[in-house]
Order: structure tokens, then sequence, then C-alpha cells
């Protein structure tokens, strides 16, 4: 695990350097750099595989191919392997020193020979190309930025800030979008000309062209295979030996591995099938809430995670989270975005105790979005029968939603987009209230709604469930839920790892039918089929609330002044941007009401926002 940065085109080590100089957090263990006649390579290292002689970037034997990378490489065993039965000679234990030689064997294609979590550029110094690619399910993050024949790129935005002669500008765009999803969408950056290379594409840059970017893999969700015909059983039995092969490539390490085990199934099935692979025991973490912000359903994750711990018989830790110092918090969790994001961030406290013991932690990440667990998942399948229940009076059409038909009425749509666009953070109509007239102007030209709309036009399942998978899967997921769990974890130097995102997982899972993901309003529904195989119904079927910061709880509460002070009409005329007298009647109206999480999700978004602009705009 490392950050990377670089520029093909030009030799400027000096830049590349100060651009390390701003990710150490990911990469705390060693840096390097390498310059040649047009391009200048570099990393820092967390120290994972190959602890002893793992240093990049590497070349191959003769230092005509240079690569670095930002992630782990599944199947390096298996390709070493074979690339020394054609010929070529490996210096080092390390993962990444299969890039060059899978470059030699399959030029910018190699991308396609590769498995796991990771970021990568490789440059060819014969044929001047240069080479960008992310992962398939976006887990590690690019981004690039054009400067006259060259290109600059970085894990994070914050080291391209550090390129001689970029201007900060915001990307009105960018902020518009962010409004509505509470992050920017790929390939945009809040900065004009800062672009994020998006999940499973490569970049090819000639100098002097313009780069071609192209998608080099993709899922299908339309569940046309045979395997959709199975029995309910061979399906559980299958998915077990997926995730048993996954949780077995994300033991690869040098060093000790940890597992969140949230006491919920898809941390401790992840803990379970470990605790069968790995000749050692395994250390597992909990993490609680402090005594003024715990739960009953905290507790009885408490619980289950101490019996999954003590039948395991792992190591095991409890951990205590205590949110203080909100707002100085904030700042720093935006810090490691770079740019607004509103979305979940208690991964932040998470990681920064698991940090203490382990470099390297595997979650239970990307189950929900893959079976389906989110409000938009319960709400496909009722919307879809909504119709056919309003004909029939059939409540089972509908349910988990049977006492909840205002909602459905009014989310109710001819296409599935279209209800989705209703679960904005902020609608383009909103927005329009909210700028400044001379900023209302400017983003006229611009649709969260029209881009959701494009998003969902080039979906390929048909089935209701799938389709909002799928449609989340490309967008919401890597840029919202895989970047705060990169970012905030790379903060305290840990990476995390799951075996939910294994690309054979992923193939399966997205190529069921919908009613083997939630059935019935079962969320999850064949996960928690396979979970049965190991513990009882009383944990599996329990309602399972999230590790979030109470977030509405603070802002309704004890953080009253802190909200008017950072939206104060004085402060929001640094940048101009919103209409003052809008944002303090959305203030007025959430102290003077009974606010829902919709009307805190709003404020907290133009919270975010004004810390981000201080931070970066208006203190540079």
């Amino acid at each position: 695990m490392c950050g990377i940065s670089g520029v093909f085109g030009r030799p400027d080590g000096e830049t590349v350097n100060r651009m390390l100089a701003t990710l150490v957090h990911r990469g705390p263990d060693d840096e390097y750099a390498v310059t040649g006649t047009d391009f200048s390579l570099g990393a820092r290292r967390l120290s994972i595989v190959g602890v002893a002689d793992g240093r990049q970037p590497i070349s191959n034997e003769t230092e005509t191919i240079w690569a670095a990378q930002n992630g782990e490489l599944y199947n390096y065993p298996r390709v070493s392997r074979e690339l020394r039965a054609r010929g070529h000679h490996f210096r080092t234990h390390c993962d990444t020193e299969m890039l060059p030689h899978l470059y030699e064997e399959h030029g910018v294609r190699l991308v396609e020979h590769i498995d796991g979590m990771f970021a990568v550029a490789v440059w060819d110094t014969v044929n001047k190309v240069g080479l960008l690619a992310r992962d398939r399910m976006g887990k590690k993050p690019l981004y690039y930025y054009r400067d006259g024949d060259a290109l600059y790129f970085a894990s994070e935005i914050k080291a391209l800030l550090r390129v001689p002669g970029f201007e900060r500008r915001i990307n009105f765009e960018a902020l518009h979008h962010f409004l509505s999803y509470k992050h920017v969408p790929s390939p945009l950056s809040i900065f004009e000309g800062i672009t994020m290379l998006p999940p499973a594409h490569l970049l090819v840059y000639r100098p002097g062209t313009e780069p071609e970017i192209q998608r080099y893999w993709n899922v299908d969700f339309s569940a046309t295979g045979e395997m959709a015909e199975w029995p309910e059983e061979e399906l559980v039995n299958h998915l077990l030996a997926l995730l048993r092969q996954g949780i077995e490539r994300r033991l690869m390490s040098d060093v000790p591995i940890g597992f969140f085990l949230s006491g919920g199934i898809d941390s401790t099935l992840s803990t379970a099938l470990a605790a069968e692979i790995s000749p050692q025991r395994i250390k597992t973490f909990t993490l609680t809430y402090g005594h003024g912000s715990t739960t009953e359903g905290k507790e009885q994750d408490r619980r289950w995670a101490r019996w999954a711990a003590e039948k395991y018989q792992t190591e095991h830790y409890e951990e205590r989270v205590e949110f203080a110092n909100f707002p100085e918090n904030l700042r720093r969790i935006i810090a490691c975005f770079d740019e607004p994001f509103s979305g979940t961030v208690s991964t932040y406290f998470l990681a920064s105790l698991i940090a203490r013991h382990v470099k390297v932690a595997v979650s239970g990440d990307g189950a929900d979005e893959l079976f389906g667990s989110y409000l938009s998942h319960r709400l496909a399948q009722p919307l879809a029968r909504y119709d056919e229940y309003l004909r029939t009076g059939d409540a089972g059409l509908i349910r988990p939603f049977e006492t909840q038909t205002d909602m459905l009425a009014r989310l109710s749509e001819n296409e599935d987009w279209q209800w989705r666009a209703k679960l904005f953070v902020y609608g383009d109509e909103e927005k329009a209230t909210l700028y400044a007239p001379d900023v209302a102007e400017r983003m006229r030209v611009f649709s969260s709604r029209e881009l959701l709309r494009r998003d969902f036009s080039a979906l390929t399942a048909r089935d209701p469930l799938n389709r909002i998978l799928e449609g989340e899967f490309h967008t919401i997921f890597p840029d919202q839920v895989l970047a705060f769990v990169d970012r905030l974890s790379m903060a305290h130097s840990l990476e995390v790892r799951t075996a939910f995102l294994d690309t054979d997982v992923v193939t399966f899972v997205a190529g069921l039918p919908g009613h083997l993901k939630i059935n019935n309003g079962v969320t999850k529904y064949l996960l928690k089929k396979a979970a049965l195989r190991y513990f009882p119904e009383e944990m599996v079927f329990r309602k399972k609330e999230g590790f979030l910061m109470p977030v509405t709880e603070w802002l309704l509460g004890d953080l009253e002044d802190y909200v008017r002070d950072t939206l104060s009409p004085e402060r929001l005329r640094l940048h101009g941007i919103f209409n003052t007298g809008g944002v303090q009647g959305l203030i007025d109206g959430l102290y003077r009401s009974e606010a829902d999480y919709r009307q805190v999700n709003k404020v907290f978004s133009l919270i975010v926002f004004q810390e981000w602009y201080e931070l970066y705009m208006f203190n540079k």
C-alpha cells in the first residue's frame, strides 16, 4: 500500500518530491522517486508485502519500463510464477515488480491481467508511453492534471495542488452535483483542471496528444446467467466458496492482519471464514460508542462481536470511540478528501484506533451494496410493484413499506431514475433558489437529475433491484462509500481490504436476480442464508445499526452556535455563492421545527462546503 505521484512528458523530480511530501500518511515507511529524460515517478510506501526489499518505483531488468502502484495485487503469487516461467527475472518479493514485466508481455493491456485494489502508473522509456489505471471496483483513487504537454498524477488531490503554476479555481459543475450527492462524482473534482480516473478505466498518455481513456472491465447485472437458476442451497455453497477464496487472497501479507468485527453478519462472516483458513490466530477489533452516545443496537453489536471472538478464539480488542471536538475533527476529515464530502465519516475514528495495532484490516465493505440494504435498495421492488398494489390492494407487493404508503405515493414515478433523484439531498430546483442570482445563472447549464438519467440509461439490468444496485455500483459506491473507506483509513496509514469486492464474488452476486438479494422485505437474503451456516437466527435476522456518528443529534443540540457561526452571512460572503437569506431560512427551519435527517443533511452539506472553502480557497 502506497501513495504515488509522478509526471509523464517531462522530468520534474523536484515537483514529484513536493507531491510525495503531502502523501506521507499513505506510506510512512519509505519514500523513493526516479527521474528520466521525460518522466518522474515516485512512491511513499506502507510496507506490507515484500517488506525487506519492496521499494518502488521498480523497473524491468533493463530499466526501460518503470512502475509504481498504490494497492495490493492479490494474484501476484500466480502471475509472478507464470512470468518467471516465461524467462522474466525478479529481484524482490514485492507485488509491484510484476507490472513492468506484464507490460513487456501485454503493453497497456497489462491491467487486464492483474487483480486486486490498485492505482497503477507505468512509463515506457523507449516508446514514450505512460499508463495510468484504477482497479475494477474503484477502491484506490487516482487523479491527474494536464499542464501543457505534461501529465501530472497522484493518489490524492492535495499532491497536485503542489504543481507549480496550478491555480485553485472552483469547478462549479462539481459543486452543483456535490450538493445533491454528498460527494463530487467522478471524473470531476472540485478543482478546475484536476480529473479523477474512473474505476475500471485505463489512461494511455503520449506527450503531445490527448490522453486516451477507456474502460477495460465491466460487470453484468442482467441476471441472465445459468447460475441464477441454481437451487438456493447450491447458490449458498458457491457464495461461501467464493468468499473463502476472497478471504484467502486478502490474507496475503508479511505483517499481521486485523479484522473489523462489528457484530453484524458482513464482518462476522469474514472473521469466521478467516479463522477457518488462517494458520495463525487472527486479531479482531470491535469499536463501541462512549457512554453518552451508545444505543441498544450498539450494545447488541458488542454482545455478538464478543460471542464471535470467543467462538473463533480470536485475539480480540474493544476500542471505545469518543466523538469529541466535532468541528475540529470535521476540518481534519475534509483535509483527507481535499474537496467537499458530507457522507459517512466515522471511519476516520475507527481507523485511528485500529491503526494502533495493525497496518492491514479486513472489513465487510461491499456486502450492503451488492446484496441490497440501503433505503434506495429497499424501495426498488415496492416502487416497481406500486401500481399493481393500487389495483389489487395486496400489501405483500410493497413489503416492508405496508405502513408507509404515503412515502411510496410521494416517490412513485414512471422510471426508476426519476424516483431515485427524489432522494438527492438537494434537487436542482432547490439549488437554484439557494444560489446567489449570478451563480444561479451560471449553474443553469448543470443538472444533477440529468446526470443521474444518463447514468441509468447505460444500465444492463432489467430487474428493479438490480437496476438500482448497478446504477449505484458505478457511481455512489466508488465515489462515496469506497472513497471514505480509503481516505479515512489511509489518513492513519491503515490499509482496508474486503473479500466482498473480490472480482469473482462481485461477478457472481451481480448476476443473481433481485429476489435473492432482497426477498419479501428481507435484505441481503442470500448472504443471510449463508450466515445461518455459522450463526444463530437471533444474530442473523436482528435489526442492524450502521456505525455512524450521531451528527443529527449534535447539529440539533449542542452545535447550534457552531452551525450559525459557520454559515453566518459574513462568512458566506467570502465566496458569495449562496443566497445568505435562503441559507439563514434553512437554519432557522432546522431549529424551529421537528427536523428530520433530510433537513440536517441539507445544512450539513453547506457546513462542509464552507469549511472546505476556508481551508482550501480562502486560507491557501
